[in-house]
């Protein structure tokens, strides 16, 4: 398996501009998070369901400001001041996409004028002056005081928030805490910059499009209760929606194997599907499901799944439009960027009719990935055969059955209980999560300063150790699922989970 190098839009391999345009989504999802609701900018621009004074709108007016005020205190804390102003005036390239093939692997862009007016705070010089010792000695992956004193600190520096002016109108829906908790559990393992990427690749470095993007996927995170449907395990979705495990029994999706480009497959028989014999809902949350455990599958390099969709015995009774849509709605809309390639191999001639009235739905970006294959011969294009099952439809070398794993009684007892070990995993991660946010804070105001590229390196390791700290409180936070029992998915680093 070989994985290709990752062209620019990635994580070290940044162009100036989408290094820019990286640094203005950071800036708007830190004022999205923080901004006081005391604050002129807090309560007119940014409060949940009520009109902006710069363009921001909601969908009602029915929550009061007794119901602000509460949600601001379970707000989570902030990142600590910037140390120096950054650069002002405005520029428009970010709403194309960059031609410039400068290379920028962690460094920052030479100093130029950004949609940035002003820097995300705006402390006084002479209260807070550049620092004369190197940026590690204040800027640890712990900050001063911990999560509390981080807090602390950005609260007393919220006031001078500046946030940059979107043109497009926002709507609002759930409060700042919802977004910023729906946030890092959708980054989970990957550096927090590989999350926001991914939006920008999406949109083809439109940043307001990107923004907007980006609030509605976690928007449909929180109606879809994703971070639900990965903590309850099985047996609780069996419960809740008839059919679920009959589905993760009947090998309708399954992860088998990895592509020539070191991306783990996702094989699909749609022949297997019937839309009656489950509810809609039943369906929705077995696609989460399968998603969510897919991206616990990936490993750096790796930032995408193929599919391989077995359309062999695939017939005009087993389509489900309602579930179609859903599953093109959420690969395009609510994971972009995560679709390696869809290969449809075999399929018969009827599906020929349903593919003109599906290609046209397809974001040109997706159907772009989607591939035709006839044979073995066309398949191992993609995938080596002793990475393909032994079956009919893939004619594979891999002999080795699905099977179903029955869930093991209390295997997801450390969700349920109250250790220390659970708690200095949680907050291990809160604090390096705050830490992130605060490097970010003092990158964004120190552009045009030489200690930039110091705060940026430190940012990025801190980035790179995300990883780590996930898989610490995976065991606490994630229900176990097949693909831990069959031993696919394992922590790639050791984790204590006794205390």
């Amino acid at each position: 398996m070989k994985h290709q190098p990752e062209a620019t839009g990635h994580v070290g391999n940044l162009t100036p501009d989408q290094w820019d345009a990286l640094g203005e989504i950071w800036s708007f999802l830190l004022h999205l998070w923080y901004s006081e609701p005391s604050s002129p900018t807090r309560t007119s621009s940014m409060h949940p369901r009520r009109v902006s004074s710069y363009g921001i709108s909601t969908a009602s007016v029915a929550a009061s400001n007794d119901q602000a005020h509460h949600s601001d205190q379970h707000r989570p804390s902030p990142p600590l001041p910037s140390t120096s102003p950054g650069g002002t005036g405005h520029r428009e390239h970010h709403r194309r996409a960059s031609n410039s093939n400068e290379m920028r692997p962690i460094s920052p862009p030479p100093a130029s004028p950004t949609r940035l007016s002003q820097s995300f705070y705006q402390p006084s010089i002479a209260s807070s002056p550049p620092p004369t010792s190197p940026i590690n000695s204040h800027t640890s992956s712990h900050p001063p005081g911990g999560a509390g004193g981080a807090a602390a600190a950005l609260r007393r520096s919220a006031a001078k928030l500046k946030p940059w002016l979107p043109a497009k109108k926002f709507t609002f829906k759930y409060s700042p805490t919802e977004y910023h908790t729906a946030f890092w559990a959708f980054s989970q393992s990957e550096h927090p910059d590989t999350t926001v990427l991914r939006f920008l690749r999406a949109r083809k470095w439109n940043v307001e499009k990107a923004m907007e993007m980006l609030v509605l996927a976690l928007e449909w995170r929180i109606t879809m209760g994703v971070d639900e449907i990965v903590g309850e395990g099985e047996e609780a979705l069996e419960a809740k929606y008839p059919g679920f495990l009959d589905q993760l029994k009947n090998g309708k999706a399954i992860f088998r194997g990895y592509d020539r480009q070191g991306r783990p497959l996702c094989l699909l028989n749609p022949g297997l599907h019937h839309q009656h014999a489950q509810s809609e809902q039943t369906v929705q949350k077995l696609s989460i499901y399968v998603i969510e455990t897919g991206r616990m599958i990936l490993r750096p390099p790796a930032e995408t799944i193929s599919v391989i969709f077995d359309m062999s015995s695939f017939s005009s009774s087993n389509m489900d439009w309602p579930t179609a849509k859903f599953f093109i709605h959420a690969a395009e809309a609510c994971y972009p960027e995560l679709l390696g390639v869809c290969v449809l191999h075999k399929a018969p001639w009827i599906f020929g009719a349903l593919w003109k009235i599906i290609s046209p739905m397809l974001d040109p970006i997706i159907r772009a990935k989607v591939k035709f294959t006839n044979s073995r011969k066309d398949l191992e294009e993609y995938v080596a055969p002793d990475q393909l099952m032994k079956n009919k439809a893939f004619e594979g070398e891999d002999e080795v059955p699905y099977r179903y794993v029955e869930p093991v009684q209390d295997e997801n007892r450390l969700i349920l209980e109250d250790s220390e070990a659970k708690q200095r995993a949680l907050a291990k991660r809160k604090e390096m999560e705050l830490t992130f946010e605060r490097l970010t804070e003092i990158w964004q105001g120190q552009k045009q300063l030489s200690s930039s590229t110091a705060v940026i390196q430190e940012r990025n390791e801190v980035g790179m150790k995300m990883a780590e700290v996930w898989w610490a409180t995976e065991p606490y936070t994630r229900a176990r699922t097949v693909y831990h029992r069959l031993g696919t998915i394992q922590s790639p680093v050791a984790v204590q989970t006794t205390p």
